[in-house]
This record gives structure tokens, sequence and C-alpha cells, in this order.
């Protein structure tokens, strides 16, 4: 089985050209990694490639198809199709007898292989075998019932055309016919022939690189040659190579190495004139080919190239304004043109370059002759109705112009010209119908003349001003560059809200002259909405400078000044322009900034006024909530903020501020959940969001997941003290509840460090003072606990658990009097009864107040009882101030 693919051998069998499945099959090497060695191998592959050099027509494809299915003929040899297509092959090297066998064995392999029977029967012709070649032609019309090429071939041996002749026919009739066609290989032309075999192997193989387009590899091919190889044939294949490689400069620097010996021929002039012209050398091209023409006069296709080159030279001339040195090479390619189809081409130049001279008679009279050969075409009738409409002649040019369209013309041009006739005519609606067409063509070229045009009948004859400025407007982009439009185009793009265009076509109106208090508004309007807002201030407060003192200015200065942050300079001008526009946007602007002012009463004011006038979205319901948020009406600012969210408000920032309602209303399991949902949003704030998930399960003692949240947050910000505090707080929190004394230990030393981390990054309050103090009272280490208690003291000297926890580490540092003291503060606060009755009685206890420690106790247990006998560490201190009372003194 071969290596082709189903799907590879469909798409090689659509091709309308045999040579097209050479790269299809290149393709499929490259893409399936497969070698030369595999691919030469393989029987399908040579006869794809064989049917594709069979098919180029030339002695050096002829040989090459039959290298290639040499190299399968072990397997070849027992396939009809291989034997079929090597003796097509063959006969071109002139093997007719062993040609002859391939086709004979073609037909034994499978007799009904149709195309086999058609090349069998060739050969019998060939050697004068009439009966075997009818007999043939039968069979192969037995197999393909009125077959052109069967019947071709019968009919050529019926008038003995000769076996040469038999091989120059197409197998479709269409094209066989074609008179247009180059004919096929003429195989009695012995001085063809001849200079096959005379090539070498170098010459043959850039033959078949050139047929197949490979320029790169002639040009690497030839590059790598030695000196000695590089005859003039070789090299003048090498400059070829160059031009149809697009390197027409290569292709020169070629053809000068042979100037010394080639220089007076007709050839190599005639190519270093080609060279120049794929360069847009026209010049060089012209002095090069003229000598090519002096050294052979009757050169066909150096003739060819004069006329394409004066041609060329002709309308570039006149395009440029040379117009009388244009008409002289133009009428030279007209006397240099001999065939129609050259004839046409010329006339139709001299047509356009009078045309385009406005000598309208002569070009019509040169277009009067491309009619007479028969033209008819969108070109000629388009330059007809242009020539007719310089005449004057407008009824008839636009019979012309309206067949050009017809014939399938689409463009703007044709349509400019045609909606002209009728305004030349007076007809301007249908001139407006025909121009408004063009703006839809499928090509545009002259959309700036039709915009201008439209706009012009809009002013003029209809007085539709708006629709006349509207295509003025679309003609600027076009061309059009003066203030009055730049500063239009500017207002428009800025109301279409692509300020960037806007401001571009503004700063073009002030670059051209245009400094007033309008042209400074607008740029000011540009900016602000690009959020180059401090820029847009200055140009706005110049306006205000200039005159400009309405409602848009001082709301575009107070927008501008709220967006900077500026709110209290934002205030009065937004007030101002509410003096004169009490609208949605302008309440719900100062709203917005009263907000930002803490000025929360009178933002709901005007939030709820924009309400009023019909603004419902969810900004305003969100403006609205925050607002509410802050003066802790909370229940109301989640009714708004849920309508927000309702309306389509779904980002991580209406999360957290419901969370933070929800929160403040207690409902913390809920206010987890949002903001769980805030964290999924990618833009979120991570940092706070992890930070208020921590904070709020620490509230609810979930002091494990809350230490998740916060790590999360450590991660994100390792220098924020809040996180660093909430940490150790939770961590405080965990040693409490741990029953092992050596995890209590170690939780408090973590707790510590954090808390330590937090102090020496600046926080420096009551509370970490406090929580120092505590951790290292619960390290036993008083004498550090009682500095930083008293440190905190001295910040909130009526702080109760200060007091208590201070009172508490001088007792166990055993300062008693100290403890004692603070401790009656802190009882006649009231904030830890039970607690502080209990230190109390391990005071009296140890200093041998036996009955004040007794009575201090017994108040332990009606206010503590409970959590007493819940907690052994607290039973353990009870009954150890119990033993103390019981004793007789502290010493025994």
């Amino acid at each position: 089985m071969g290596i082709l693919t189903k799907k590879i051998i469909k798409e090689l069998e659509k091709q309308e050209y045999a040579v097209d499945v050479l790269p299809i099959l290149d393709k499929f090497q490259v893409k399936n990694n497969y070698s030369d060695e595999e691919m030469d191998n393989d029987l399908d592959v040579a006869l794809w490639r064989a049917y594709a050099y069979n098919n180029v027509n030339k002695y050096e494809f002829f040989e090459l198809t039959e290298k290639t299915l040499s190299k399968v003929k072990e397997e070849g040899i027992n396939n009809s199709e291989w034997c079929c297509t090597y003796a097509c092959a063959i006969v071109y090297l002139r093997r007719f007898e062993e040609a002859l066998e391939y086709c004979k064995r073609a037909v034994e392999l499978n007799p009904k292989y149709p195309w086999a029977w058609l090349e069998l029967a060739k050969l019998y012709y060939k050697f004068n075998l009439l009966d075997e070649a009818y007999k043939a032609i039968e069979t192969g019309l037995q197999l393909r019932p009125n077959d052109y090429t069967f019947l071709t071939l019968k009919d050529d041996i019926d008038n003995d055309r000769g076996f040469a002749f038999c091989l120059t026919h197409y197998v479709d009739e269409e094209v066989d016919n074609d008179e247009s066609e180059d004919d096929l290989l003429n195989i009695d032309d012995e001085k063809l022939y001849n200079e096959f075999l005379s090539r070498s192997d170098i010459e043959k193989e850039i033959i078949i690189l050139d047929e197949l387009e490979k320029f790169q590899e002639i040009i690497d091919l030839i590059n790598s040659l030695p000196n000695e190889k590089l005859t003039a044939g070789v090299l003048y294949s090498l400059s070829k190579a160059y031009n149809n490689n697009s390197e027409p400069e290569e292709a020169i620097k070629v053809l000068l190495r042979l100037k010394a010996n080639e220089e007076n021929t007709a050839l190599w002039n005639h190519r270093m004139a080609y060279s120049y012209l794929c360069s847009n050398n026209l010049e060089e091209a012209e002095k090069y080919i003229v000598k090519a023409l002096e050294i052979e006069p009757e050169r066909k296709n150096s003739i060819m190239m004069y006329r394409l080159i004066c041609s060329k030279i002709g309308n570039s001339k006149v395009e440029s304004g040379e117009s009388e040195v244009g008409l002289k090479y133009l009428l030279k390619a007209r006397d240099l043109a001999t065939d129609e189809e050259t004839i046409i081409l010329t006339e139709r130049d001299l047509g356009w370059a009078y045309d385009h001279i406005k000598e309208y008679e002569k070009a019509y009279n040169h277009l009067q002759n491309v009619v007479a050969l028969g033209r008819d075409d969108i070109w000629l009738h388009s330059e007809l109705g242009f020539c007719l409409g310089g005449l004057e002649k407008y009824q008839e040019a636009i019979k012309h112009f309206e067949k050009a369209i017809e014939m399938g013309r689409n463009d703007d041009w044709i349509y400019a010209r045609l909606g002209t006739m009728y305004e030349r005519l007076e007809n301007y609606d249908k001139a407006l119908e025909i121009f408004l067409k063009g703006l839809e063509a499928e090509e545009k070229n002259s959309e700036i003349w039709l915009l201008s045009e439209i706009a012009w009948i809009y002013n003029n004859k209809k007085s539709d001003f708006s629709k006349g400025f509207e295509y003025l407007e679309k003609a600027k982009k076009l061309g059009r560059d003066d203030i009055w439009i730049n500063s239009e185009f500017g207002w428009l793009y800025n109301h279409l809200k692509d300020y960037l265009k806007g401001l571009k076509h503004i700063l073009r109106a002030k670059e051209l002259g245009r400094d007033d208090e309008w042209i400074n508004y607008e740029v000011g309007f540009s900016l602000n909405r690009m959020n180059r807002e401090e820029e847009a201030l200055e140009y706005l407060l110049k306006s205000e400078k200039l005159g400009k003192n309405d409602e848009w200015l001082y709301s575009e200065i107070g927008y501008c000044l709220d967006c900077l942050n500026r709110y209290e300079e934002a205030f009065p001008y937004l007030i101002k322009a509410r003096d004169k526009r009490d609208d949605e946007w302008i309440n719900s602007e100062i709203g917005y900034c009263l907000n930002r002012l803490d000025r929360y009463e009178e933002a709901i004011l005007y939030l709820q006024k924009a309400k009023t006038l019909g603004r419902k979205d969810d900004w305003l319901f969100t403006e609205i909530g925050f607002c509410l948020k802050n003066l802790e009406r909370y229940e109301e600012a989640l009714e708004y903020l849920y309508k927000a969210e309702e309306l389509g408000k779904d980002n991580d920032w209406i999360n957290v501020e419901i969370a933070e309602c929800l929160t403040e209303m207690d409902k913390l399991e809920e206010g987890i959940i949002r903001l769980k949902k805030a964290l999924t949003y990618e833009d979120c704030d991570k940092l706070y969001i992890n930070s208020e998930i921590g904070r709020i399960l620490g509230i609810e003692e979930n002091y494990e997941e809350a230490l998740k949240y916060l790590y999360e947050a450590e991660k994100l910000k390792s220098d924020d003290t809040w996180v660093l505090s909430e940490i150790a707080w939770n961590i405080l929190n965990i040693a409490d509840e741990m029953e092992s004394s050596k995890d209590k230990l170690e939780n408090y030393k973590k707790g510590l460090e954090y808390l330590i981390k937090a102090q020496e990054l600046g926080k420096d309050d009551k509370w970490i003072n406090g929580q120092i103090g505590f951790a290292y009272m619960k390290l036993e280490k008083f004498k550090e606990a009682i500095k930083y208690f008293e440190k905190a003291r001295f910040i909130e000297p009526d702080d109760e658990w200060i007091l208590y926890n201070l009172g508490a580490t001088y007792r166990k540092f055993g300062e008693i009097s100290k403890a004692i003291e603070l401790l009656n503060i802190v009882l006649e606060i009231g904030e830890f009864k039970g607690w502080t009755e209990l230190e109390l009685a391990w005071c009296y206890a140890l200093i041998d107040e036996k009955e004040k420690a007794q009575k201090y106790l017994e108040e332990v247990d009606l206010y503590i009882g409970g959590e007493i006998a819940k907690s052994l560490e607290i039973k353990k201190e009870y009954d150890t101030v119990k033993q103390l009372i019981s004793n007789k003194s502290f010493l025994s």
C-alpha cells in the first residue's frame, strides 16, 4: 500500500492543471516528514509526478518522467498505468519499439484501462500496423463511447496525418480547438530534439526548475557551480531566475558579467532591457531595447518589449504632466503594434491620454478605433462616457457609464462620473441617488469628490444643512483640512465618545489658528474623558477666562475636579451648573462629590433628586447605598445595593459593600459569603478582602480558619501592620484554647513575634502594647509584660482590660500592693466581674488577709462559678487560692 492518503489523493484529483499536483506532493512530504527516498520509491507518488511531468510537454520533462518511473520499475512493471505512462514518456525519447511493448503489456494487465489502448493505437499507427491501430481505437471507444481523443485519433489515421501530428492534440476538445493555446511538442522537429540532446545535465535541471517556477533553487544551484561551468547560457538562466524572483538588480549584475563577450548581441541587450523594465527603470530599459533592435531589427520579442516600454513611458509622462513627450511615446507604441491585440491596447492608451489632457475629440477618434476592432468591455464604456462628458454629450455619456455598470463595474469613480452627468442635466435627485450608490461601491477612489458633491446638493439644492454637514465631515477625513472642518469633526467625535480622534481634530484646528473659548472647552472635554484631568482643567479654566460661563463649562470643570479628588473645589462649580441645569446628571455628580466630602446627609438629597428625575441605573443605586452605609443605615443601604446588583452591577466592590453592611448587622456568615464571592473577581483587592474575612472569622472565634485568610493577606503585603496584628491576635486566642502547655507556649511565642514585627513597622498604639504585654504575661516574662502594659496604660489610662491584666501581672510579679490598687479601679468599673474578684482573692491570700480573700472568693463563685466548672485551668487557680486561705500563713 502506498504512502498517499485518501485525502491527499482526492486533493490531487481536483487539480485543474497537472503541474499543480507537484507543490501539493511537496507539502505532503514536508508535513509527514517523508524522506526523498521514501517519496521516490512510492509507486503512487511516482505516477502522480509522471502525470505532471508529461503534461509540461518538454523533452526535459519526458526524460524526468522516465527517470522517476524507473525508480519504481520493479513494482510498476505489473501496473498498467505505470506501463502506459512510461511508454508515453519514452516515445518522446525516440524509444518507439520499447514503448510499443510497454503499451501492449499495459492492456494485457488491465484491458479496461482506456488510455493504454489510446497510446497503443498511436504506436501501431507509427509502425503502420493500421488494422491493429483501428482495433485498439474500437476497444477504446467501447470503454469510452464517443470519446473525443479516440475519434480524433481515428480521423488523423484515416487522413494519414502522420504519427507526429497524432501527438499534438489536447485531451479537452475546447482547449484543443483554442488557437491561443501553445502548440504541443512536434516530435519531428529535429532541431528541437538535437538542442535537447546537446544540453548538459545542469542546463536540463535549470529548464526543469524554471518550468516549475523554483527560481530560488535555480539561483542557489548556479551560484554553487564552479566558474568553468558558468557558460553564457547558464548565466543567462541565472539572470532570468533573478528577474522571476523579483531581484532585477541582481539580474543586471549577472548580465554585466557577460558584457565583454555579449554586449553586441541582441539577446544580451534584450535581457538587459527586460531587467531594467522589471526594476521600473524605463529609460535604461529603452536604451537597451533600442540597441537590441539595431542589432536584430526583426526580433519579434524585442519589438513586443519596445512597444511595452513605450506604452509605460508614455502613460507615465502623460500622468505626470509631460503630455507632449508622453504622446510621442504612445504614438511610437502604436507604430510598433502589429497584431490586433496590441493595436487595441495602443489605441486605448491614446484615447486615455487625450482624455487626460482634455483633447476629447482626438480621444474619441482613438476610442472609436478600439470599438471598430471589436472591443466591448467595461474600461472602454467607462472611457467613452468620460470622453463624451468632456464633449458635453451628457445623454450619450450616461448610456456608456450605465453600460459599464451593467457589465460589472462597481466603484465610486463610475458613480461619480454618472452622477455628474445628471447634475449637468440639472436632475439633482437622480444625481444624489447615483452619488449615494457610489459611497456603497466596492472600490473607493473618488470618495472625497463624491462626498463634496453630495454635500453641495444637500446644501444648495435641498437646503438640508444637517445632511450637508454630515457629508462635509466625511470629506474632511479624505482630504479637507481647515479650521472649520477640524472643529466640527472634533465636536462630532467627542459626541460619539471617540475622544482620541476628537482631540486630534480639535488640536489640529488650534494648530491652524483657532484659540477661542469654544475650542479650549472642547480640548478640555476630550482630555477629561481620556483621564488626562490635569491637562483638561488647564484648557477648561482658559475657556472660562475667555468668557465661557454656561452650565456645560461649569459641569465639565466640576466633573474634572471630582476626577482629581479636589472635591472642595469641584462643589461650587457643580452648584453653579445646577443653577442652570437641574437634571439627573448634575444632581448625581453633586451627590457623588458630597459623598467624597463625607457630607452624606446632603449627598442623599441630591442622589434621590437624580432618582426622581429618572435616573435608575446601577451607578446611582450604588452611590445611594454607599452613602446610606456611611450613615450607618445598613438595611436601607442593602436595599439599594441589591437593586444595583439586579441591574447588572457585578464586581468585587459591590460584594464588599454588601458584606460590610451585613457584617455591621451581625450577619457575619452572609458577610463572609459575599467577601468570598468578591475574591473570585480577577482585579479585586485581595489584601483587603482576605484581611476582612480573617477579621470576621476571628470575631466568630473561628481562629484557625481566620488565619488561612490572614496568611494569604500576609503573602500579598508582608509589612501590613494590621494584618500582622490580626494574625497575632488569632494565634493568641488559639493558644488560650489549647490544653497542652507546650503548644500554648509555642503559640504565645509565635503570636508575640508577629506583634513585635507589627510594632517595629510602626504600629505603637494601646492595642499593640497591650497584646505584647499579654503575650509576655502568658510566657511568664512578667517584667517585660509590665513594661508594655504600662505603655498601653499611658496611651489610654482608663482601659479596663489593660488595668485588669496589668494588675494580674503585678500580682504574678510579686508587687501585690500595685496589683490591688489597679484591680480595685477595675472593680469599681465592673467590667470583669468574677475575674477581678479572683485576682483580688489571690492578692489578699498572698498577703495573709484571709477574710478579705475569702469574701472575694465567694463573689467569684457568684459571677463565674460556671466558668470554673468548665475550665481546669481556672479551677486550678480557684483551688490554689482556696488552699492559700485555708492555710495558716502563706509561708506555711
